[in-house]
């Protein structure tokens, strides 16, 4: 690990560094620590300031390109504590007003980096058409929103992320990246626990008079845990059956997986990993969640909270053209 605030090399000053990302998170974090003291002059001085750039390499690979937005300082404490984000955290800092009508979710992703100068890198391509207006929404809400729209239709899911100063729009799925992790090699442990708390296995359709169309079941659900029943408002246009299965899906049996492994920078959100671990029963291929990358007294490790399912942080800001009485343009 080599980590620079500005141009300054601060890596024999860092006591631990974490290096994160989540799927329902548009930007990566970096938090650490480093030494400090307002008396001991042998301990050099930083300046570490909010919003100064931070750049963390693993290696000759650029990991990080960020700035800092956290500081904690003690006079007890002989060390600073510091909080940073990727480019990611714009798309979230940043709110505006537009009217699509019968454009992408790629073209949208590409007018929007157009008007805040944002430079794009691969931008997944979807082929789907729709229109819709985003009136006073965050950059990230309107653009996960487009590409979430389309994944209810072909089915595909994607990732938001930033690679060096570039936006790019990833769809989620298995590459040759994707890393073997067993015990007995890279496997440190691994914890899984399952909840039906938040089951649904029964969807009731209901018209826009409020009576009852039809009942959508996961028959085997219900015959193993009793009926769990989610109510639905139709409405004009919709699909209330394709929407009624993705509630039966988006709820069945939650399960958590948690794995810590010795470090691999490829072990990342969005990514894959091929799991062997016998006695929780974890064997097959696993969709990232979550990733944690710690450097600490020497030693790179990961935690990943994985998933047998494939899935993306679905948003759905804006409305319809015609549901808010305004014309697109």
């Amino acid at each position: 690990m080599k980590l620079l605030v500005g141009k300054t090399d601060i890596t024999q000053l860092v006591a631990s560094a974490v290096w994160s990302g989540d799927y329902q998170q548009c930007a990566r974090s970096l938090d650490f620590s480093f030494a400090s003291s307002p008396t001991d002059k042998s301990i050099p001085v930083v300046k570490c300031a909010l919003g100064s750039p931070v750049t963390l390499y693993e290696g000759s690979t650029d990991l990080f390109e960020g700035w800092v937005f956290t500081l904690g300082k003690s006079t007890s404490a002989s060390t600073i504590d510091v909080g940073c984000f990727d480019r990611g955290i714009y798309l979230k800092k940043n709110e505006a007003s537009y009217k699509f009508t019968n454009t992408t979710p790629e073209a949208v992703t590409r007018r929007i980096a157009a008007d805040f100068g944002i430079p794009v890198g691969t931008i997944a391509a979807t082929g789907y058409k729709f229109s819709r207006n985003f009136l006073g929404d965050d950059l990230y809400s309107i653009i996960e929103t487009a590409y979430s729209l389309a994944s209810q239709k072909n089915g595909k899911k994607y990732h938001i992320v930033f690679r060096g100063k570039n936006l790019c729009i990833v769809e989620k799925t298995v590459t040759n990246s994707t890393l073997i992790i067993e015990g007995g090699s890279n496997l440190m442990d691994a914890t899984m626990s399952q909840s039906i708390e938040d089951l649904v296995d029964r969807v009731a359709i209901y018209d826009k008079n409020d009576k009852l169309v039809k009942k959508v079941d996961d028959s085997g659900l219900i015959k193993l845990y009793g009926v769990m029943q989610n109510y639905l408002k139709q409405e004009e246009g919709e699909d209330s059956n394709a929407k009624a299965q993705k509630i039966l899906r988006d709820n069945d049996v939650q399960q958590k997986i948690t794995i810590n492994n010795l470090g691999n920078i490829a072990n990342v959100t969005g990514g894959t990993v091929v799991v062997h671990e016998p006695y929780t029963g974890l064997y097959g291929l696993f969709y990232i969640d979550s990733d944690e990358h710690t450097w600490k007294n020497g030693i790179y490790t990961n935690k990943l909270i994985v998933n047998f399912k494939n899935i993306m942080d679905e948003q759905d800001a804006g409305s319809l053209p015609n549901k808010d009485g305004s014309k697109t343009t």
